[in-house]
């Protein structure tokens, strides 16, 4: 029975391979509306109503595997669901492993990887039952580096200047240390060095970079406090 809010209409596609078509004959089951392609396989349609495509999958994979029982194989390798409506878009939110943007048509998965400029080609990896593979996947791209402009200070691809900055000092007695320096780096509201090295002075940034000889006793006492 559909369900009131279930009032979008789907259609399912299944491209069925020759020798596993007969296997359902075999087992006495049917699909009447089921017609030979000129590729030797057999394409048979069925509608579902869902409110959105996401929930159009579910109900079409739980539908494929409580019908056939794999009699036809791998549902990512037999069914896809239509985008009627253009639910499947592609933006920076955009995941692969979604359901609702699994199970593309062939021109649909076109559509995306076009829209996604190269952050998107077929997925064509083998995947098994249970783990199917995605329609899609998302390119590997080698990480672009930041730049080193000066010391302790890196540039990101963007523009983005960053200074490394002690945050807590290095600290040692009779050649053991008593507290290892710590590190971190702070996004600086500059774009230029020069204004960046102004910016670092004016913020203390390289305070402890300049001032290493805090007494260890003074630390000590710190940590005790701190404890």
């Amino acid at each position: 029975m559909m369900k009131v809010n279930d009032f979008l209409k789907y259609t399912i596609t299944l491209n069925i391979e020759y020798e596993n078509y007969f296997s359902l004959i075999y087992d006495t089951k049917y699909l009447l509306e089921a017609r030979l392609a000129p590729n030797r396989q057999f394409v048979a349609k069925k509608s579902i109503y869902a409110n959105c495509r996401k929930r159009a999958v579910q109900k079409a994979v739980q539908w494929f595997w409580k019908e056939f029982k794999g009699a036809l194989g791998s549902v990512h390798k037999t069914m896809i669901v239509d985008d009627s409506y253009g639910e499947v878009v592609y933006n920076e939110d955009f995941a692969c492993n979604d359901l609702g943007n699994k199970y593309l048509s062939e021109e649909t998965i076109a559509r995306i990887i076009e829209e996604s400029d190269g952050e998107l080609f077929r997925d064509v990896s083998e995947g098994s039952e249970h783990h199917p593979p995605n329609s899609v996947k998302r390119a590997k791209r080698r990480r672009k580096q930041s730049n080193v402009i000066a010391p302790c200070m890196t540039q990101s691809p963007a523009g983005t200047i960053y200074y490394r900055m002690t945050s807590v000092p290095q600290y040692s007695k009779n050649g053991k240390i008593i507290q290892r320096r710590k590190v971190k780096n702070v996004k600086l509201a500059s774009k230029t060095l020069e204004k960046a090295l102004r910016e670092v002075t004016r913020r203390g940034l390289d305070r402890h970079e300049q001032d290493d000889s805090i007494p260890s006793e003074v630390v000590e006492e710190n940590l005790k406090k701190a404890a």
